[in-house]
C-alpha cells in the first residue's frame, strides 16, 4: 500500500512539472496581418507577417515577420524585433530562438535594458548577441556599449558578458568605462570585471586611468563605488600637474567624484615641483606618505618611516638659493592656495645638509 502511495506522488509531481513546462512553452499568437501554415516533410511552420505579436509562456515576442517551426521548436523572427520578460526588455535586427534549449540569437543593432527593483535603468548593446534565457545570461560582441545610470557609468568593447542572477559582467577586447559628469574618471585595460553586489569594478593588465584632476597607470586597479575609492597595484605611477609618484600600491579617494586624497604604501617615491606645472626636482622617499587634495589643488602631504627628501629652491627675487637634503623618521610639507610649496618640516632623528649660495 505504501509503495503504491509513494508511486502516485511521484506520478504527481512529474506530471505538476511537466504541466510547468507546457506552460512555459506554450504559443499564443495575439496578431499578425498575414498567417500562413505549411507543412514540409515532418515539419509544421507557421509563417506570420506584418505586426507580429505573440507570446511563448511569458515571454513577448514582437517583430515584422515570424517563421515558428514548431516541430524543431525553433522561432524566427526579423524586422524591428521585440522581446520582453519581467525586467528584461531586447530589440534587435533579427532573432531565432531556440526554445530547447531556452536561447536567442540576435543580430543587426541589439540592445538589452533592464530596469532595476529600485528603478534604475540598464543596458548593454551591440552588432549580435546570445540571451540564454535558462541561465539569464547576455553575451554581446562587436561594437558593444553599456550604461548603468545608477553608477552614471558609461562602457564601451569588443566583446562583454552578463550574468544578471549573479550581478556579474565582464569586459574585454580594449574595454574603457568612464564614469560620472563630462567624464570625470576615464578607466581602460586589458579586462574589467563588475561585481553588482560589492559595487565594484576590477581592471586587470595595462591599466591606465585619466581625470581631469590626475593621471594613473598599473597592472591592477580595484574600485569601490560606494566607498569612493580606487586601489591600484601592480607598478602603479601617479602624475598631475605637481608630482609624479610610485609606490607598491595606492589608494586614492574621491568625494562626489573629485580627488581626496592618495595614499602610497611602501616603497614610496614622490618627485615633485615647488610651483606647478614647473621642473620636479625635488622628490621625498619613504615608507608610506600621504597626500591631500581639495578642488584640484594639493594641500599637504606627510611622509612616515625611512624618510629623506631633496629639495632645491632656485633664486629669485624674493628667495635665495639653496639645496636642503636631509633623512628623518616623518615629514610634514603644506602648500599654499597658489599650489607653491609653503612649509616643509621634519621630526625624528634628522641627519641633513644644507647649501646656500655664496656671494663673497
Amino acid at each position: 500500500m505504501k509503495k503504491i502511495l509513494w508511486i502516485g506522488s511521484l506520478l504527481l509531481v512529474l506530471l505538476s512539472l511537466s504541466a510547468d513546462e507546457t506552460e512555459r512553452q506554450k504559443f499564443k499568437l495575439i496578431h499578425a496581418d498575414r498567417m500562413y501554415m505549411s507543412n514540409v516533410e515532418t515539419a509544421q511552420i507557421l509563417d506570420l507577417t506584418g505586426n507580429v505579436h505573440f507570446f511563448y509562456g511569458d515571454t513577448e515576442f514582437r517583430g515584422n515577420r515570424a517563421l515558428i517551426l514548431d516541430t524543431q521548436k525553433i522561432a524566427r523572427l526579423t524586422g524591428n524585433v521585440v522581446v520582453q520578460n519581467d525586467s528584461l526588455h531586447l530589440v534587435a535586427d533579427s532573432l531565432a530562438y531556440y526554445r530547447i534549449p531556452q536561447v536567442l540569437n540576435l543580430g543587426g543593432r541589439v540592445k538589452l535594458t533592464q530596469r532595476t527593483k529600485d528603478g534604475f535603468v540598464r543596458h548593454m548593446e551591440g552588432d549580435h548577441a546570445i540571451y540564454d534565457q535558462g541561465k539569464d545570461t547576455f553575451t554581446v560582441w562587436s561594437r558593444v556599449r553599456a550604461y548603468d545610470q545608477k553608477e552614471n557609468a558609461n562602457a564601451k568593447c569588443g566583446y562583454g558578458f552578463w550574468d544578471r542572477p549573479n550581478g556579474y559582467a565582464f569586459l574585454i577586447e580594449e574595454p574603457e568605462v568612464v564614469t560620472g559628469v563630462e567624464d570625470t574618471l576615464i578607466i581602460k585595460a586589458d579586462k574589467m570585471e563588475l561585481y553588482e553586489e560589492e559595487g565594484k569594478l576590477i581592471a586587470t593588465f595595462n591599466v591606465r586611468t585619466d581625470s581631469k584632476d590626475y593621471h594613473a597607470t598599473s597592472d591592477f586597479l580595484i574600485y569601490f563605488s560606494e566607498e569612493e575609492k580606487a586601489v591600484f597595484l601592480g607598478e602603479p605611477k601617479f602624475e598631475n600637474n605637481f608630482a609624479t609618484a610610485e609606490a607598491i600600491e595606492f589608494q586614492v579617494y574621491f568625494k562626489e567624484q573629485e580627488l581626496t586624497q592618495v595614499v602610497l604604501v611602501d616603497s614610496c617615491l614622490v618627485q615633485f615641483a615647488a610651483e606647478e606645472n614647473e621642473e620636479r626636482n625635488n622628490w621625498v622617499r619613504a615608507q608610506d606618505i600621504v597626500l591631500n587634495f581639495a578642488e584640484g589643488r594639493i594641500l599637504d602631504f606627510s611622509a612616515d618611516a625611512r624618510v629623506s627628501y631633496y629639495f632645491l629652491q632656485e633664486e629669485g627675487e624674493k628667495q635665495d638659493f639653496f639645496i636642503n637634503a636631509a633623512d628623518g623618521d616623518r615629514l610634514k610639507a603644506k602648500f599654499d592656495e597658489d599650489n607653491k610649496l609653503r612649509l616643509m618640516d621634519m621630526g625624528g632623528n634628522i641627519r641633513g645638509t644644507y647649501r646656500f649660495k655664496n656671494d663673497s
